[in-house]
């Protein structure tokens, strides 16, 4: 099954939980699951966690909100 990764700002995350509400029809039918931070447990090395998903991602979700990228040259 493929995996999704949540890639997002913690300030984003509601607009995570909207994109898993969209996508939770096809984790309940098995066709796909997805993964993001607030699923590492306490004690598991944060960076260690999130660069194994990342590594086995099929899919990498990039939340951001407009703008996020936008870059001024003076």
């Amino acid at each position: 099954m493929p995996t999704l990764f949540f890639s997002y700002s913690h300030a984003d995350e509601n607009l995570r939980d909207q994109r898993e509400k969209h996508l939770s029809a096809l984790q309940r039918q098995g066709i796909i699951s997805s993964w993001h931070d607030r699923r590492i447990t306490a004690g598991t090395e944060l960076g260690e966690a999130i660069d194994s998903h990342l590594d086995t991602a099929d899919i990498i979700l990039l939340l951001n909100k407009p703008g996020v990228f936008i870059v001024y040259r003076i």
